[in-house]
C-alpha cells in the first residue's frame, strides 16, 4: 500500500482543535479484539515512547517535548506516517488487527496533519505525481517536507518546489533532511544534468571512455547475460541502431555480469556491431547499488540512457520504440 493510501485509510472520522503543552501527549481508547503494541517512532526507526494496549483499548502516553515533523505511529504491525506537534493527540474508534482495513478510527489535535494532507496528490503513478503550485506560503516549516514524503514524487521539480519554501532554521529537522537529500539525489540523474562520466574495457582490453564521444549523441544500454528482459532488449536496439546509426550516434552497451567470461560468451551469441563495455563490479540488487547505479540513479535492468553532445542527459528509462522516438526528436532540434 503507498504512503498516500495509507493515510487516507487511517484517518478516518472527526477532529477538533487541540491547544499547544509542553509536549506531545497521546490518549484514547480503542475497541480491539486482542492486545497490541502502540507506538510511536521517528522516520529514522527509533522510538519516543510505546505501550501495551489491553483489552480495555485504554492508552495514556506522555507528554514529550518533540521537534513539529512527520512521525510513524504504530498500530501493532500497522504503520502510518502522521506530521505531529506538541499537542494533546487522541484517538477513538474501532480498530482490526488483523484486517486494518475495516477499522473506523477518530483523532483529535492533528491540525496540521490534515491540513498539509489536502495537498496530498491523487495521481497514482508516482513518476507523473506532482504538487500543486497554490501551496506556496499556505503550510510552514516541516509541513512541506512531511508533504513530500506522503506524497512519494519520483520528479525533480515537485519536490524541490516543496523545499524552497523550508526557511533555513528547519534544515536540521529529520524529514527536511531527508527531502533535502531526495531533492540532491535527483539532480544528479534530472534530464539536464551532467551524466556520469564512466570508464570501463572493451572485449579487447582497451579503456572506453564517456568522455570519448563528446560531440555525439550516446546511447547507453546497461544489461547483463543472465537478465532475459535484458537480452530481450538488445534485440529490440538491433534494428533501431541499423535505421539510424550515423557519425553523430553512439551506441553502448555496459554489462553488469560479475564474471568476464559470461559477458565474452554473450558477445560471440550476441555479436552486436557496437560499443560494448564490461563494468566487472557488476549488479547489485537491494540496498546497495555499485558506483554506476549511484550515479545513473537505477536498480533495474535493462537500464536505457540517452546523452546529449555536451554530456548531459536528455531522457532515461527509456525502453522499446521510446528509443527510437527519443533519438529523432533530439536529431530535430
Amino acid at each position: 500500500m503507498s504512503r498516500v493510501a495509507i493515510v487516507l485509510f487511517i484517518i478516518l472520522g472527526s477532529f477538533s482543535v487541540a491547544f499547544a503543552q509542553s509536549g506531545l501527549k497521546l490518549s484514547g481508547k480503542l475497541r480491539i479484539l486482542e492486545p497490541m503494541e502502540l507506538k510511536v517512532t521517528f522516520l529514522s526507526g527509533e522510538t519516543i515512547f510505546s505501550t501495551q494496549v489491553e483489552r480495555d483499548g485504554v492508552f495514556d502516553l506522555g507528554p514529550k517535548e518533540i521537534v513539529p515533523d512527520l512521525y510513524i505511529l504504530w498500530l501493532g504491525k500497522t504503520q502510518q506516517p502522521v506530521y505531529l506537534t506538541n499537542t494533546n493527540v487522541t484517538i477513538k474508534g474501532y480498530y482490526d488487527t488483523t484486517r486494518p482495513e475495516n477499522s473506523s478510527l477518530s483523532f483529535t489535535g492533528i491540525d496540521d496533519f490534515l491540513e498539509l494532507s489536502k495537498w496530498i496528490p491523487t495521481e497514482k503513478n508516482s513518476r507523473k505525481r506532482t504538487i500543486n503550485p497554490d501551496v506556496r506560503g499556505k503550510l510552514k516549516g516541516s509541513m512541506y517536507s512531511a508533504l513530500a514524503y506522503l506524497s512519494d514524487m519520483e520528479a525533480l521539480e515537485p519536490n524541490k518546489l516543496l523545499l524552497d519554501e523550508i526557511p533555513e532554521e528547519f534544515y536540521d529537522v529529520l524529514s527536511v533532511r531527508w527531502l533535502n537529500q531526495k531533492v540532491d539525489s535527483l539532480a544528479k540523474f534530472a534530464v539536464g544534468a551532467e551524466a556520469y562520466n564512466f570508464t570501463y574495457v572493451d572485449p579487447e582490453g582497451k579503456e572506453v571512455s564517456l568522455s570519448d564521444f563528446r560531440g555525439k549523441f550516446v546511447l547507453v544500454d546497461f544489461w547483463a547475460s543472465w537478465c532475459g528482459p535484458c537480452r530481450q532488449e538488445m534485440k529490440s536496439l538491433l534494428p533501431i541502431y541499423n535505421e539510424l546509426k550515423g557519425n553523430d550516434l553512439v551506441f553502448i552497451s555496459i554489462s553488469l555480469d560479475k564474471r568476464e567470461k559470461d559477458w565474452r560468451q554473450m558477445l560471440e551469441v550476441e555479436n552486436l556491431p557496437w560499443v560494448m563495455l564490461w563494468n566487472k563490479e557488476g549488479f547489485t540488487i537491494g540496498d546497495a547499488p555499485n558506483m554506476i547505479q549511484k550515479a545513473y540513479g537505477f536498480y533495474s535492468i535493462p537500464f536505457i540512457v540517452l546523452i546529449d553532445k555536451e554530456g548531459r542527459i536528455l531522457a532515461r528509462g527509456l525502453r522499446g520504440e521510446k528509443v527510437k522516438e527519443e533519438i529523432l526528436k533530439v536529431r530535430r532540434k
